[in-house]
Order: C-alpha cells, then structure tokens, then sequence
C-alpha cells in the first residue's frame, strides 16, 4: 500500500538512524558480546517503525534482527565469526532494501523473508504458527491492537451509557476520537476485517450524532452500545487467535444497529395528509427552485466524484455481508448532507442523486443488489468527476438525474393486498360489469417519495420511471386498461348453445400424433422486450439522447429513431402492465 510521502520520508529517516546504530553494534568483534539489551531495543523500534509504517516487506526483516539479538542477549547463541558476518550481512541488506522503500524492485519482499527467515535458522527459532496466514501478527502484535480495540470499546460502552440517561449529553462523545486515534490507521488492520470498517462507521456515527438537532435518540444509543460489543469480541479474538471472526454475531448486529439507527426512510404517509380534508382546491402545484447566480465551484463536485468512485471500489471489494453493510453506511453517511443542497442545475442534480442513494441503502435495494448499486455509484463518480475544465454543466445534470433514475427504479416498494377469495362461488345468473368483477383491495397508504429529480432534469425517461413507480405501488398494473382510462367493460356474452352441443361430438385427435417429437421450442416472448426490460433500455436511451443532443447538429437522424424506439418501448410497458 502506498503511504503518504511525509510519512513514509520519516520512516526512512527514523529506520535509516536505527539501522546505523545496529552497524556499529554488529562490528563488535567476535568473542566480545555486543551489548545485549542495546541490540534487542534498536532491533525491536525498527521492526515497531516499519509496523507503523505499513512497511510488512522491513518489518520481515527486522524480525530476524529482532530474534537473533534476543538469543543473543539471552546466551542462546554465542558472538563467534559465523554469526557476526550474518548480522552484519543482515543489516547491510536492509539498508539495500530501504534505499528502494519508495520504488521497490518486484524480489524484494522475497529478499527480506530470507533475510529474516535465515536469521531465525541460525538461532534455531521455528517459524511462528501466525506466519502460516498472510498479515498474521506475533505476540506483540496482537498485545498493541487487542489492547486498543478494548479500550475504545470501554469508551463506547461509557459514551452507551451516558446517552441512554441523558439523551442531550453530547459531551460524552468527545473522548471516542481520542480513544481510536492510536489504531485508526495502522496499516496491519487492512489484513483484520472489519476492524478497520468497524472504526470508520463509528467515527461517521459520531458524527452524525453531532450533526443532529435534536436528542439522541434510543437506537443510536443502541448502536454504539453494539459497537462496543463487537470490538470487545475482536479484541479477545485477535489475542486467542491473530484476527477477529469477520462474521460474528456481535459484528453483525452492530452493522444492522447502524442502519436501523442512521439511515432510515419515512415511514408511510397518510393520503389525508397530502392535502387538507376542508380544502376547496386539493391540487398541489410543484415549486420552482429559487433561481442562483453562477454555480458552484466544478473542483467540489470532482473532489465529491473522486471520494464516491473510492467508496464503490472499497464496496465492490467487501468480502462479508458484514463488511459490505458497514461501506454501505458510510456512504449514505457521506450522501445525507448532500441532500439539501441546492443552487445550481449540478448542484441540486447531486442532491437528487445523494437522496436517491439514501433511499436505495435505507430501503435494502443496495445490499440486495451490490454490484449494481456499485455500478451506478461509478458511473455518478465518473459524471462528477468531469466537471471540470469548463464542463457543459447542464448535461452533466442530466446524466447525473439519470443515474438517479436508476437507482429509484429499483426501490423494493410494498405490494398490494391480495384480494379475499370468497367461500362460494357466485352463481352466473346474470352479466357483471367488469369494473364489478375486479376483487376489492384494501387501501394502502403511500410511501412518501424523496425529491426525485430537478426541473432541469427530467424529461421522458425519468417521467416513465415515476409512473411505473407510481403504478406499481398502487396496485394498478394488475388492473384492465379499460378501467385505468376509465372506460366501462363490455359485459362478457356467452356462447351459443349449440357450439356447446357440437363440441362432445368432434373426435379429439392427439397432436402428438400428427408431428414427431421435437426439441423444445423456445417462446418467442424470451427474445422480446418485458416491461422491466423496456423501462431499463428507456433510461440508457436517454442517456444516449443527453449526449447527442449536446454534440453538433448531424445527430439528428440519430435523435429521430431513438425517439421512435422510446414509443414503441412505452407502447411494450403499457402492453405488460395489462
């Protein structure tokens, strides 16, 4: 992993100091013992430097140091010719390897495991079991990051407590930061899931905490409680065995706490509530965003395209549901202060696409459909990100409205009731209407829907995505054409008597018999547009159209046909809603 350059240059100063101290002691003549305690100290703060450093390829080779000056000082083995040229040849080599620290050559990782490994034949040390699995940590290891997991747990636990007698005591939050500063960052937590994503969504609780107006409510308190608790089990665990239990039930409940805590949507809104019951006019006309001057400055919406492309990389890399749910929360984290944004066309774009994210994790769309959800996180990383250099503004809004649109179109909204089936069957003694016939449904009040998209951003595709959205919660494509146009169905007539006479007396032949066996056809309805698919290529067409539409005037024969499929696709979504 590469380190940042102020960083890793203090490593290498630090490292290159330890290193010429370790020189001299391994000059000392044979048959004279180097100063034991002297050489185990400076072997042990190169190896810690490089830990810290995220330097795995040093930090080998300074184990090997590390056990030789041990048995060394210990009398295990004794300061001949054969063990001076080793160290001496040891230390020669790291100071080789540390020169390259910044461009390392690809044998270097394996020059360091023999520098250390044959150091450790020499005293005779077996390899440790941990080494067995890669980022395996020793005893020391284990002793610095359990003992810094439990103390960040012990300051959850307090910060639980406090909030759950005093919902107003946001004081108690501010001793966490302090507690996670020692772990946060150290390179070997990338090799211990979900330590690392563990202490990221508690930072992000925090700080939604504090952004929050009013009391702290039971499950945020609920919620660092659980955090608590799932690294109290990793610590214990990265003692009894090198690394914590990617999927333990405590992991796994903090996760689900976070989400139930932080990121939810509105609860179901009554219909009276959408206008007033004594209201002479109940039509609510849409408002018009206030109008802005300029816009904003392009290097935020890049430095925001930058951090979402980052986010879907490290999602897409999730190796547990736990893990996974943890980004997911971090991102919604990242996109809920977006939400309310707004000024320029882009701007108030990305707090379409910020709310339309929010509602797509708080809703369980995203972890049902990761890779998807991933997807359209690069594709909206990818539109901000070229905002600048004097960017065409408006189209990104657009392209950017779209990508919203994809994930609205994949909200899990509640189903219709089914209807009662009756204990009898009604007698056929006279016609029914067919507005008649349809079996009741029991009113659902609707889920209230976010602020979708700008006026800027509409257009044919995001119109055709709220309706299928609005139809399909209400229940009405499971309803005949005639009554969603309000047309009354013709009654049902009956055949003739005689058809019914004839039928009896016609021989019924088998059709097996007229044709032989056959493979398996395949429908001709498998190679044809659904409506699901139908609504899919509607929004890829749009964005085809944004970019035509943007370039020179010879699209235009383009523009028409796209226009004449985009018809024929909704013709295709009315047919399959019959």
């Amino acid at each position: 992993m590469a380190q940042p350059t102020p960083k890793l240059d203090f490593f290498v100063l630090e490292a290159s100091d330890y290193l010429e101290r370790l020189d001299v002691i391994a000059q000392t003549r044979a048959g004279v013992a180097p100063g034991g305690e002297e050489f185990v100290r400076l072997a042990r703060a190169f190896r810690g430097s490089a830990l810290m450093a995220g330097e795995q390829v040093m930090a080998r080779a300074a184990q090997g140091l590390e056990a030789a000056a041990r048995a060394v000082r210990d009398g295990r083995l004794g300061w001949d010719e054969r063990v001076r040229a080793e160290v001496v040849r040891a230390v020669d080599d790291c100071k080789v390897l540390l020169r390259r620290v910044k461009s390392p050559d690809p044998g270097d990782s394996q020059r360091a495991e023999s520098i250390g490994s044959g150091l450790e034949r020499m005293v005779g040390q077996p390899a440790p079991a941990a080494r067995a699995q890669p980022g395996g940590l020793d005893a020391g290891g284990r002793a610095f990051v359990a003992r810094e997991a439990a103390t960040i747990a012990s300051t959850l636990d307090r910060v639980s407590r406090a909030l759950s007698v005093d919902p107003l005591s946001r004081d108690a939050l501010s001793g966490v930061a302090p507690a996670m500063s020692q772990l946060r960052g150290v390179a070997i937590l990338a090799d211990l899931p979900p330590l690392a994503d563990t202490l990221a969504a508690v930072d992000w609780a925090v700080k939604s905490v504090h952004a929050a107006r009013s009391p702290v409510e039971k499950e945020a308190a609920a919620a660092f409680d659980a955090a608590a608790k799932a690294l109290a089990r990793a610590a214990r665990e990265v003692v009894e065995t090198g690394r914590p239990t990617p999927e333990s039930p405590e992991a796994r409940a903090f996760a689900a706490s976070l989400l139930r805590a932080f990121v939810r949507v509105g609860d179901p809104v009554p219909i009276e509530l959408l206008a007033p019951a004594d209201a002479t006019d109940g039509v609510v006309t849409a408002g018009r965003p206030p109008e802005t001057e300029g816009s904003s400055p392009s290097v935020e919406f890049v430095s925001q395209g930058e951090f979402l492309s980052a986010a879907a990389t490290e999602l897409g890399r999730a190796s547990s549901a736990v893990q996974r749910d943890l980004r997911l929360f971090a991102i919604g984290a990242s996109l809920r202060p977006l939400i309310e944004s707004g000024g320029s066309p882009l701007t108030r774009a990305l707090a379409a696409f910020a709310e339309a994210g929010w509602w797509s994790i708080g809703t369980g769309a995203a972890a049902a459909e990761p890779e998807r959800f991933v997807e359209v996180v690069s594709d909206a990383a990818a539109t901000l990100r070229s905002a600048g250099g004097g960017a065409d503004e408006p189209r990104l809004a657009r392209l950017l409205s779209a990508h919203a649109s994809r994930l609205l179109m994949r909200l899990p909204y509640p189903p219709p009731a089914p209807a009662p089936v009756p204990a009898v069957a009604p007698q056929p003694a006279a016609p029914v209407a067919a507005a008649e016939a349809q079996p009741t449904r029991r009113a659902t009040a609707p889920r209230r829907l976010p602020a979708l998209l700008p006026q800027e951003g509409g257009g044919l595709a995001a119109s055709w995505a709220m309706l299928e959205a609005l139809i399909d919660r209400q229940g009405l494509s499971q309803r005949p054409l005639e009554e969603l146009l309000g047309i009354e169905a013709a009654a049902v007539t009956p055949a003739p008597p005689a058809a019914a006479a004839l039928a009896p007396e016609l021989p019924i032949v088998p059709i097996e018999s007229l044709a032989p066996a056959e493979p398996a056809i395949v429908p001709i309805e498998s190679l044809l547009y659904d409506g699901a698919g139908a609504q899919r290529r509607v929004v890829e067409i749009r964005v085809e159209l944004d970019e035509l539409l943007a370039g020179p005037g010879a699209a235009q024969p383009r523009i028409r046909d796209l226009l004449g499929e985009v018809f024929d696709l909704v013709d295709i979504g009315f047919a399959s809603a019959r």
